[in-house]
């Protein structure tokens, strides 16, 4: 089991709200109640897979062990500060289960991946390790990374908590991590949600609803771009050309969920301040938008001035009819088309 307590985890407030049970367009979900509780215990339950194996780096703990009071059972990775003879996959310690999904082919375009998550600091040993989300295709080949890294230290020696995301670098094939202007909390648990259009190929991440990074390039390399499976994983930073030296640093993590959903634009009508007709409209970076009006909904006329455009992010966007006079009736419709 874990070499020390969870018992110091806080909650951040409100995040108990997030968490929602299988529907609409989930493909996966599991908070680990029905697995059974202890050392390597993810690993051959419900599909799930993973490295190191025996090694006492993974598994499922009781909420009466971590403490936090309210969400059951919880998985971790690390905790474990025993050497390990190194295996072929290096260092890097992993649970993940295989979700094989095509979100373009199933006219689904949008993954999202969400958990509740939160890093340990060590506490017996100076040695520290950092701790990743890895989104791979059906293929196992890696697309897209997102790090916590608790290895590198301040000044006072205590860890800087830095975010970094995956970039690929088609000048050397390979790549390479881009630091993000967000730092996590530590010994707290937050919401982290991963957010990929395959279509457009962009992705976004926010933890406790900040953004880390927002409509950023996914994967630019020749590999296969669908989904099939998110690891959770330990970066073990100490190592041998024999052996993997672990801190007891951990990561608890929980409601482990991810499902595929259609962009919608779900449209809107109110007023402005002014009394005319006002859009309003969710947007997806990189679609376009025309809007549309009609006064007998049979014939829809495009020539509303700035009436088109194509979004460069994610969210929200209003649109108010500019017409000098606007009769009586008139209906409005948002016409959205993918890159």
């Amino acid at each position: 089991m874990l070499a020390h307590s969870l018992a110091f985890f806080s909650i951040l407030a409100g995040y108990l709200t997030l968490v929602t049970s299988m529907h609409g367009g989930e493909a996966y979900y599991t908070g680990y109640e029905s697995f059974t509780v202890g050392d390597d215990r993810i690993s051959g339950t419900d599909s799930w897979v993973g490295t190191y194996n025996g090694a006492k780096l993974h598994g499922v703990v009781a909420e009466s062990e971590h403490g936090v009071l309210g969400i059951g059972n919880a998985g971790f990775v690390g905790g474990n500060p025993d050497s390990v003879t190194k295996a072929g996959s290096g260092n890097s310690v992993y649970v993940r289960r295989p979700v094989p999904l095509d979100p373009v082919a199933l006219n689904q375009e949008v993954m999202t991946f969400n958990v509740i998550f939160g890093i340990s600091d060590s506490s017996t040993t100076s040695r520290r390790d950092n701790f990743e989300y890895l989104v791979f295709n059906q293929s196992n080949q890696l697309l897209g990374s997102i790090q916590f890294d608790n290895a590198t230290l301040d000044l006072n020696g205590k860890p800087r908590r830095l975010i970094y995301r995956s970039s690929w670098n088609k000048s050397i094939n390979s790549f390479q991590y881009v630091l993000t202007d967000l730092t996590f909390l530590s010994e707290t648990l937050e919401p982290l949600e991963i957010r990929i259009n395959f279509r457009t190929n962009l992705w976004s991440a926010s933890l406790s609803g900040v953004p880390i990074f927002q409509d950023t390039p996914f994967y630019t390399g020749s590999s296969t771009k669908n989904f099939g499976s998110m690891l959770v994983k330990m970066a073990v930073m100490n190592t041998t050309a024999t052996t993997l030296l672990p801190g007891d640093n951990f990561m608890l993590f929980d409601d482990y969920s991810i499902r595929t959903d259609p962009v919608t634009t779900a449209l809107e009508l109110s007023k402005s301040n002014t009394g005319a007709p006002m859009l309003a409209w969710n947007e997806e970076a990189g679609y376009s938008y025309q809007v549309q009006y009609s006064s007998d909904l049979k014939t829809w006329r495009t020539d509303l001035p700035n009436s088109t455009r194509t979004a460069t992010l994610t969210g929200s966007f209003s649109f108010t009819d500019p017409s000098m006079v606007i009769p009586p009736q008139r209906f409005y419709r948002v016409k959205s088309t993918p890159p």
